[in-house]
């Protein structure tokens, strides 16, 4: 029997890749009734009933519609929270909604209910450079914080297409991405804090912690069905004080797509790397003449940096572009004719939607290798439908969009549309993609996820949604799959004694031990982690193969008992870097994920989270599961990493991972300064100038009497000289080293200080966010990011109010002071789903 709120769930077994029955088993017509009722005693006309004014909310930038049954555009928190409460109670379905500018029907009321639009939270409450922040309510609109950080001389890097229109609540909730990805990121690398009410209008708050969930991660790309967002942290970047814009014409899209390879094999990295085939540039060209040449593809670029740096980047992009055909290449001759060249690229959509009456936006992601092969199938594609079909790729990251124009009272392109979009999608996913790099899944999609994912794997998803609003009241019928529970049962054959000590040869041999767990009821933790005095410690030393490397994609997948130094070693033969520099130099990958600490390279080169594309794990019943792939965005479902990064192995144990690398620089310069003879206002100025100006240092850091300054990249000579004349001009003397040999000693003396704290009873506390100058740290990255501190000292510490903190000692990992109790019953029910037997303890 269905619970009401509930939707149908299904078995793939009996309906693979077939549209999905999403009928959501909602209040009845009384049940409707009365609710709106109670909400129209508390607003008035406020609650919007007429249906000509419903039809503005029916709709996004699909073609479908679905009617809501009501809608209401919320004022305040306290409004929205009250909506909330009375919907719950009658089990009616709420919509959150932005502009509605998402095209995956992210925001379709499918099932009726109340769409509650946020389009008023649109304050910026606070900039704060010295932190790299800006607090900002959801309403937002992405153009206008980039339009408020330009007096400071910050940006916010992601920039979906639609930043004029689209608001910040809905980029984080679809996990947007842009042009600026390949070298910055998408929206969920910049997501630092969210507030939001669950379904109920219980309101909590997600910070960056060390918590064992990063929370912040798990909601973005989550597209609404797990909570409203109220506010939003965002992690926000100084701008390089020079951009240079360049465009290559080529012969054929092959071309291009191999001068993106040599690009990337020259070990750069733009700022932006844009492909558009001949079909999108003749659809452009009358639209928008921004002086495109006639050739069959174009690429598009930007480079950013220091002034010397981007007349080098330019150069050296002329050169190789050159070596595969390139002609003409044109080199913008200021910001304005820079500005016209990317106006163009941007206005590809709004072109093509003069073919037709409706125009079908097709994302998909490959790794950048195959981006070439993708293409072509694309074009077999349209042939093979007799489609036009134009295509415009984020060519840097593999991630394209092919627009299909079409006209939806012709039922027969309508039907070929569909198979064609079905067969784009199918091919990424067989050539190890994503049939989503950054529009989300919507309803558009949700069929299609079993393409990527095992039921197994769609099932966790499901109970991550069924964590977080087990009555199914937000966005129901979105985002993730309604498959029924796999079972818990397993064929472990005969019951055999485990030893105190495991160390599997295989990945088939821990999973066997996990299910001997389960079955048996013992606890096993991994070797160092220690968050149960009487478990079985479990050593992955001897998983640590390399089983796919591809330089070409700048990606490693490795077994998760690799060391760090051995990855390293072998990286340096190819002049690439995993750009994570632990605290723990020898640490293997598994447990540097599973520990999920802030690194050296923190403030250059962001969280750990960031460098992490997928990971295989196994949960506490045995189950394999596999999240994430090879490429660089990727929104398809949940964002199922960040459940098991920083959880001490909580939810599963990992075995594999998918590393995202980058060019190592030739050289990486450390300079110290002893900041005992530094005055504090002096300190701060100097601190406040380092994290606010590009380019900046990679690692900000003090330990001891200290004040260490890491910096690699392509602006070197411009940031040696920014720091020297800093120093100089407050009369500060520096050394300068070669970075290895400092990082060598500052890894060894936090090597013993992790040994020590695992033999004390009192061991040391690890925090983020800032702390009061009285406190002495052993560790504090400037940033905020990261700071320790002895747990028995007598500076203060214990009166702290310190949320999401860890205590590292002879029992291992502690988390203390979880505050947010709601927050806490959702790790509790999450816990009960993947490792219901304590096979992983608590820590």
């Amino acid at each position: 029997m269905l619970k009401r709120g509930q939707i149908m769930l299904v078995s793939l077994s009996t309906v693979p890749h077939q549209p999905i029955n999403n009928q959501i088993l909602g209040p009845d017509a009384q049940q409707k009734e009365e609710c709106l009722c109670a909400l129209t005693q508390r607003f008035g006309d406020r609650i919007i009933r007429d249906a000509d004014r419903l039809l503005a909310y029916s709709y996004d930038a699909t073609s479908q519609r679905h009617r809501p049954d009501a809608a209401f555009i919320a004022e305040s928190e306290e409004e929205l929270r009250y909506v909330l409460q009375i919907a719950s109670q009658y089990g009616m379905p709420v919509i959150a909604r932005g502009s509605g500018s998402n095209i995956s029907g992210g925001t379709l009321p499918i099932s009726g209910g109340i769409v509650v639009s946020l389009t008023h939270f649109k304050r910026i409450k606070s900039i704060d450079v010295r932190s790299r922040q800006t607090r900002v309510e959801p309403g937002v609109v992405n153009a206008r914080l980039q339009e408020a950080l330009e007096p400071y001389g910050f940006f916010f890097p992601p920039d979906p297409a639609s930043h004029r229109i689209s608001t910040l609540g809905g980029n984080v909730s679809e996990g947007s991405g842009g042009p600026h990805c390949v070298k910055y990121g998408t929206t969920s690398h910049y997501v630092t804090g969210i507030k939001a009410l669950l379904a109920d209008g219980t309101p909590i708050i997600c910070q960056e912690s060390l918590s064992i969930i990063d929370w912040p991660g798990l909601l973005t790309g989550s597209e609404g069905i797990l909570a409203i967002i109220t506010e939003i942290t965002l992690r926000i970047l100084p701008k390089a004080p020079s951009t240079g814009t360049l465009l290559a014409g080529f012969q054929s899209v092959i071309d291009a797509v191999s001068a993106v390879s040599g690009i990337v094999r020259a070990q750069m990295i733009p700022s932006t790397l844009e492909l558009l085939d001949k079909a999108t540039l003749d659809t452009v060209r009358p639209f928008m003449d921004a002086g495109y040449p006639h050739s069959d593809a174009v690429l598009l670029i930007e480079v950013d940096g220091s002034p010397l740096s981007v007349q080098a980047q330019l150069q050296h992009l002329v050169n190789v572009l050159q070596q595969y055909h390139a002609d003409p290449v044109i080199i913008a001759e200021n910001p304005e004719h820079a500005h016209q060249l990317m106006a163009a690229r941007r206005s590809a959509y709004g072109a093509a939607a003069r073919l037709a009456s409706h125009v079908w936006t097709q994302d998909v992601t490959v790794p950048r290798p195959l981006l070439a092969e993708m293409m072509s199938h694309v074009l077999t594609i349209s042939r093979r439908y007799a489609l036009a079909i134009n295509t415009v790729a984020h060519a840097g990251d593999g991630n394209l969009h092919p627009l299909i124009p079409y006209h939806p009272d012709d039922a027969d392109e309508v039907e070929r549309m569909r198979k064609a979009d079905h067969a784009i999608l199918q091919k990424a996913a067989e050539l190890g993609g994503s049939i989503t790099g950054e529009h989300g899944i919507g309803i558009d999609k949700l069929h299609e996820l079993p393409l990527m994912y095992s039921p197994d794997e769609l099932a966790a998803m499901y109970a991550i949604k069924m964590a977080f609003d087990p009555e199914n009241i937000l966005n129901p019928g979105k985002a993730v799959y309604p498959v029924q529970n796999t079972s818990y049962t397993h064929d472990v054959g005969p019951e055999q004694a485990l030893n105190r000590l495991i160390q599997p040869r295989s990945v088939d041999e821990l999973r066997d031990t996990v299910r001997q767990a389960y079955v048996q009821k013992i606890h096993l933790t991994l070797d160092k982690h220690g968050v149960h005095k009487d478990a079985c410690r479990v050593n992955l030393s001897h998983l640590q193969d390399i089983l796919d490397f591809d330089p070409d994609n700048m990606t490693i997948t490795v077994q998760a008992g690799l060391s760090y130094t051995a990855l390293q070693s072998f990286l340096d033969q190819y002049r690439l870097m995993f750009p994570v520099i632990p605290l723990q130099k020898d640490q293997t990958l598994g447990s540097l994920v599973a520990e999920g600490l802030p690194h050296l390279a923190h403030l250059g080169y962001g969280p750990l989270k960031n460098w992490i594309l997928g990971l295989s794990v196994i949960d506490g019943t045995g189950r394999q599961l596999q999240f994430g792939r090879k490429i660089m965005k990727n929104v398809a479902g949940l964002d199922m990493p960040k459940l098991f990064i920083g959880s001490l192995g909580q939810f599963g144990m990992i075995t594999t991972l998918i590393l995202r690398l980058l060019p190592k620089f030739p050289e990486q310069v450390i300079y110290t300064l002893d900041h005992q003879h530094i005055n504090s206002e002096q300190y701060e100025s100097l601190v406040h100038a380092f994290i606010t100006t590009a380019p900046g240092p990679q690692g900000l850091w003090t330990m001891g009497n200290h004040l260490t300054i890491y910096v690699d990249g392509h602006d070197l000579p411009s940031q040696h000289q920014y720091i020297e004349q800093i120093c100089d001009r407050g009369g500060i003397s520096y050394q300068r080293h070669d970075a290895l040999d400092i990082l060598a000693v500052t890894q060894s003396k936090l090597d013993t200080l992790f040994d020590q704290a695992r033999r004390e009873h009192s061991g040391y506390v690890f925090g983020v966010g800032p702390l009061p100058h009285s406190i002495t740290t052993a560790f504090h990255a400037l940033d905020d990011s990261l700071w320790i501190v002895p747990e028995a000292s007598d500076n203060g510490v214990q009166q702290l109010h310190l949320n999401g903190c860890r205590v590292l000692n002879h029992n291992g990992w502690q988390v203390i002071n979880l505050a947010d109790s709601s927050l806490t019953k959702i790790t509790e029910r999450l816990k009960q789903y993947f490792d219901p037997q304590n096979v992983f303890g608590h820590p």
